[in-house]
């Protein structure tokens, strides 16, 4: 038999906090490496058209940041047993891949519209449901914080879409559905943690 190795239950959510720091930090780091980048007139995805000097850290940063944040939604779903959260976690682990491929076919791609729409999509369904899960199970707090992170980021992309005198930069509603969804994996990744301490104060 094999021996137990007490560190394996710190892995899952470690890859989470990994995702997010390589995901969102590689994205705001290709912002800040941008002078030309305002995202009151440009789109994220901007940062990684074919040819941007920013485009291999922004492109870089979904594709590893995909692939991990997936492993580590795939360690949440093992251990759901709530219905509702279990349905916003396979959105969540959707908007993952969804997010890798949208550094594997940046702009000009044909293919970048079809896979950066069902990102955000996915991982408002994501955030809202996961709330809507939390709230039924009685976690009223975080389940409010998730479910008005989810309206906000809808609220976001209609106010981009019906107000010609908003700023252009499409950027602006998609920056909020990335803090939602770092929030949301990061929470999940951070009581991870406090789980297995707690476990491990027990023995």
């Amino acid at each position: 038999m094999a021996e137990y190795d007490p560190a394996r239950p710190l892995v899952p959510p470690a890859v989470g906090l990994a995702a997010i720091v390589v995901a969102f930090g590689g994205v705001c780091y290709a912002m800040v490496a941008a002078p030309w980048f305002s995202p009151l007139s440009y789109a994220l995805s901007d940062l990684g058209a074919r040819g941007a000097v920013t485009a291999p850290i922004f492109n870089g940063a979904l594709l590893v940041g995909g692939a991990l944040g997936a492993g580590f939604v795939v360690s949440v779903l093992a251990e759901t047993a709530h219905p509702i959260r279990q349905a916003g976690g396979v959105f969540g682990l959707l908007a993952m891949l969804f997010m890798a491929l949208v550094g594997a076919f940046p702009i000009p791609s044909p293919f970048h519209g079809l896979v950066a729409i069902p990102f955000f999509v996915f991982l408002t369904l994501a955030v809202f449901l996961w709330g809507a899960g939390d709230y039924a199970a009685g976690r009223q707090f975080r389940g409010l914080v998730l479910l008005l992170l989810g309206v906000l980021h809808v609220v976001s992309w209609a106010w981009w879409a019906l107000f010609p005198w908003f700023p252009p930069g499409i950027a602006i509603p998609e920056l909020f559905g990335s803090v939602a969804f770092a929030v949301w994996g990061g929470w999940l990744a951070v009581e991870a943690f406090e789980r297995v301490r707690v476990d491990r104060d027990r023995l």
